[in-house]
């Protein structure tokens, strides 16, 4: 251990200091593929002015910073390539604001999204987006990393569902952002003022600043809540049918929206039911899960299976009974199918893309299997109101081919990149791809530079 990093631990005025190898050993990576890095410090901080000390001592000595909520995330956003500070928000765990009049419940970062859905419940209120990784997830992590969560048609992305942030900036300014940045104002509105500086820190995996407050918007619970899964011939009919319901707004009553290639499809209801006819199986599945007043959801579902009938589709119960519905009521039983936290050892990287794309996304799936025949591959893709996220999964063996999945996962980034996908959730793992956007990975690096000039905040993310 360094002089600097000993000056750094001796009077930090946190809660909790951890500095012995062995305890900081949970702190070396999250659950990607991307190689752990190595901690000289944990800071578990417990309030803003503990977030500040932190800072503020880091600068002093010159030492990186990086941020973990839950350690759930798969981009490795949070693995301290550079060493340094690890500022542990997990026991910042608090609702500091519930607001019913004005729609918004304001959290500390480290609450888990589990025990916040808990806390609503009894106010019939819930948020838009509930990651699978729902009872070990933050809802800090997940600003930080722009979380898919589980997406959603009607609430889009984690983003969308943020209606404010305070964030602790690199040189230990505490910032507001949205309406919250007026005094008195409190959270209401996030385009205001100005330009939207709550994007800014969304998605940054703590880049330009610690996330230290969120404020999400509320909606009731819904009363009814119900599956539907639609299978199709083939991709392209699929592609045509996701865009045809996003075109007419079909989405209204749709919290949850995702398709499966034929491969998942018949793997899943063949687990649960041994003699199921697979060759009567769909070649892509869609499955629905949707949310409102009863007569609101029956009629979404019936408008659902009458336009997939246009584009060649017909309900696919055996697969909304082996796996879909299971997902939706059950929402930890998908990563443990996964492997992903049992075993970790399943790769994913996400993507964005236009239905227009489907097809190409699945073919260069088809393409990695092809060229790594030595790992399974699987794909799919989650729908929100406009455009797709499409996730590509590796499994592997991480005690004895981890350094030979690394180069397949490599060429899975470059390989959808080159058939029109954009990265999403960026951090470490799409760090390559994104240096290579120009103009936009030069923005980046001006806002890095005039933000946090040392470049101590999260070395590594984002390309940065």
């Amino acid at each position: 251990m360094s002089a600097s990093i000993d000056r750094l631990g001796d009077g930090l005025a946190v809660s909790t200091v951890f500095t012995d190898p062995v305890d900081m050993l949970a702190y070396r990576r999250d659950c990607s593929v991307v190689r752990p890095g190595d901690p000289d410090l944990v800071a578990r901080v417990r309030d803003v002015a503990e977030v500040q000390a932190a800072v503020a001592r880091a600068a002093r000595e010159r030492q990186p910073v990086y941020v973990r909520g839950g350690g759930t995330m798969y981009a490795g956003g949070i693995n301290p390539h550079a060493g340094g500070v690890v500022v542990d928000t997990g026991g910042m765990d608090r609702v500091l604001e519930l607001d019913l009049a004005r729609g918004v419940v304001v959290v500390e970062p480290g609450i888990r999204f589990a025990a916040l859905i808990e806390f609503l419940r009894p106010h019939g209120q819930t948020i838009g987006i509930v990651p699978l990784t729902g009872p070990a997830a933050t809802v800090g992590g997940a600003v930080s990393a722009h979380a898919l969560g589980s997406g959603s048609p009607r609430q889009q992305g984690m983003g969308d569902c943020v209606a404010g942030l305070e964030v602790v900036l690199p040189d230990g300014t505490l910032l507001r952002t949205g309406s919250a940045a007026a005094d008195g104002a409190g959270f209401f509105q996030r385009y205001c003022i100005g330009p939207d500086l709550t994007g800014l820190f969304i998605g940054a995996d703590a880049t330009f600043g610690v996330v230290t407050a969120i404020a999400l918007w509320l909606y009731p619970v819904p009363s009814s809540r119900d599956t539907v899964s639609i299978g199709f011939a083939g991709v392209a009919e699929a592609g045509r049918f996701l865009a045809a319901v996003q075109g007419a707004e079909l989405t209204r009553n749709t919290w949850y929206a995702a398709g499966y290639e034929g491969s998942a499809v018949r793997a899943r209801v063949a687990a649960a039911d041994a003699a199921a006819d697979l060759d009567a199986l769909p070649g892509f599945c869609t499955g629905f899960d949707l949310g409102g007043d009863a007569a609101a959801v029956a009629g979404d579902r019936a408008r659902l299976l009458e336009l997939a009938a246009h584009h060649g589709g017909r309900e696919c119960r055996a697969f909304d009974a082996a796996y879909f519905r299971r997902l939706r009521y059950d929402e930890t039983y998908w990563y443990s199918y996964a492997g992903y936290f049992t075993r970790s050892r399943c790769a994913i990287l996400m993507s964005s893309l236009p239905c227009d794309r489907l097809e190409a996304f699945v073919a260069t799936v088809d393409g990695l299997r092809g060229r790594w025949p030595d790992y399974p591959w699987g794909a799919a893709v989650v729908l929100c109101r406009r455009g797709l996220h499409g996730g590509v999964l590796a499994f592997y063996d991480e005690r004895t081919a981890w350094d030979a999945v690394t180069p397949a996962i490599d060429d899975a980034a470059d390989a959808l990149v080159a058939a029109g996908c954009v990265p999403y959730k960026s951090a470490k793992q799409w760090a390559p791809q994104v240096r290579g956007f120009g103009a936009y990975s030069a923005t980046l690096g001006k806002l890095k530079s005039a933000l946090d000039p040392d470049g101590l905040f999260a070395p590594g993310n984002l390309g940065l």
